[in-house]
């Protein structure tokens, strides 16, 4: 009897959880947008309200219905304006601290507003979102940007030699989705170096989509992650037989007021404050930012240079690094971040300023004949005498929406990682299992090829070297284009990793 009983109480409770569900889709508040959308498109337009709200409330989003490998904003954005204008309209008179409010406002806002664009490129140098520039030769796990709650990218730098770092590894936060991509270090010592929520998965020709509504694409050598609200992440593997490293280039729009945060800069229009050190630790005497693509860059002295570098290693490094609470990163067993961590680095500190004017010259040459921006400009000279890194333009990817015919549905189709639509029968995404690991294996510790400079770290100094305040450079998007996304080949695999090692020789 008890057992009867027990059973009835379980679907009763299971009865109400759906009633609660069904009821939290169809919330009167929000029906005036759900109408919007279903007018525009019945199919794809409830879709897209039954993926915000599950956005909203932290769920996974339902399988797509129609057959577009497209995330909810790259979808809206192929609906006609006066569809836009008309749920733009609509939200625009509802509660404006309401989360699902904010949330479809900023994916309608999005099909309009041109994009912040930030980059770390190199043996590294930061492009900020305000599009001035600067080396971070430095060693650890970093913030390169936080904006809001719902999107987070942290790269891993390693060393490679004494002087110079690339980026290894990068770690993206997506509405809840945990996105990881490791050129070096899998963490289970496989070659499968793309990962979400702490497993690897594999893309074979076609568009992965995210749990929480963002996707994957590959391009070439590009991997781009793309969120369900117009945020994205192009992760250019850059990797030879000699070493393993990443190009980084973020975007969001920027008509997202959340607060912006970390190496990418505040993107607030303003190249004076992207160094934000003094605000919260007092003995610095950084007062000053000197982009390296301004013209008092190149005017600087060699000491002056190295003593300005010296300062961004010390202090705006420290705001920035993430801790073990805070990463997004997988790790070996036995490994936190704290592991991939050396606040000695760069032991030796190189400057542009001490370039031989010759070997400068050929290198921007170089640079230009690849299509390298000016404000890359510097940065790129800096790769190629040192490193000989070769030029890498920004990269530039197809948007997912070119060539994308919206057709209207007669009913919904089933459009998941494992089951396509019958054009794409053959093209599926699946997980990979994870391979196990030894434990107990121990990694090496980074050694320096060279002794560490004996000369002293000179005091530090204020710059205030004014410069011109720059204007917005950010690209207006244009109107995309109703287009089709070409098929993806297949991802690049990084060598096989025995055991995490600090730095290479």
């Amino acid at each position: 009897m008890s057992k009867i009983l027990s059973m009835k109480t379980t679907f009763f409770i299971a009865l109400t959880c759906i009633l609660s569900v069904c009821y939290g889709q169809r919330n009167p508040a929000y029906e005036p947008v759900r109408k919007d959308l279903m007018q525009w498109d019945s199919i794809r337009g409830g879709w897209i309200y039954e993926a915000v709200l599950s956005i909203q409330t932290k769920q996974p989003v339902p399988d797509r219905t129609f057959p577009e490998d497209l995330t909810p904003v790259e979808l809206f954005s192929l609906a006609p304006e006066r569809d836009r204008e008309s749920l733009q309209s609509t939200l625009s008179g509802m509660n404006q601290s309401d989360a699902f409010t904010q949330l479809m406002s900023t994916l309608v806002n999005a099909t309009y507003c041109s994009a912040n664009q930030g980059r770390s490129y190199g043996d590294p140098h930061i492009v900020t979102f305000d599009n001035t520039s600067y080396s971070f030769q430095t060693v650890g796990e970093f913030i390169l940007t936080k904006v809001g709650d719902y999107f987070e990218v942290q790269a891993r730098q390693k060393p490679q030699r004494d002087d110079f770092s690339l980026n290894t590894a990068v770690a993206i936060n997506l509405y809840g989705d945990r996105i990881a991509y490791y050129a070096e270090d899998v963490p289970d010592g496989s070659n499968s170096p793309l990962w979400l929520n702490g497993k690897p998965i594999r893309l074979e020709g076609r568009t992965y989509y995210l749990p929480c509504g963002g996707s994957i694409r590959l391009i070439g050598r590009n991997y781009i992650v793309s969120g369900p609200l117009g945020e994205k992440v192009i992760i250019d593997n850059r990797g030879s037989a000699n070493r393993g490293f990443v190009n980084l280039t973020v975007n969001y729009p920027s008509c997202n007021i959340q607060q912006v945060s970390g190496l990418l800069g505040n993107a607030n229009r303003n190249r004076q404050d992207e160094f934000q050190v003094n605000q919260i630790n007092q003995t610095t005497n950084l007062t000053g930012f000197i982009g390296m693509n301004s013209p008092e860059f190149a005017s600087l002295s060699q000491d002056v240079e190295q003593r300005y570098q010296n300062e961004i290693i010390k202090d705006f490094a420290e705001i920035h690094r993430v801790t073990q609470e805070r990463s997004l990163f997988d790790y070996r067993p036995g490994l936190t971040t704290s592991f991939y961590t050396d606040r000695s680095f760069p032991r030796i500190i190189r400057t542009f300023n001490s370039i031989p004017n010759t070997n400068r010259d050929a290198a921007r040459n170089r640079c230009q004949q690849m299509g390298v921006s000016e404000a890359e400009m510097n940065g790129c000279i800096f790769d190629a005498y040192y490193l000989d890194l070769n030029p890498n333009p920004i990269p530039t990817p197809p948007p997912a929406t070119e060539g994308v015919i919206l057709n209207k549905l007669r009913h919904p189709m089933v459009n998941s990682n494992t089951i396509a639509p019958s054009k794409f029968p053959e093209n599926e995404a699946q997980p990979l299992p994870t391979k196990p690991i030894d434990s107990t294996s121990k990694p090496s510790e980074y050694e320096p090829v060279t002794k560490p400079s004996t000369e002293p770290v000179k005091p530090a100094i204020n710059f205030k070297v004014p410069e011109p305040k720059a204007p917005n450079v950010s690209k207006p998007i244009s109107e995309p284009k109703p287009i089709k996304t070409p098929p993806a080949s297949p991802a690049p695999k990084s060598p096989p990793a025995s055991v995490p090692s600090k730095g290479k020789g």
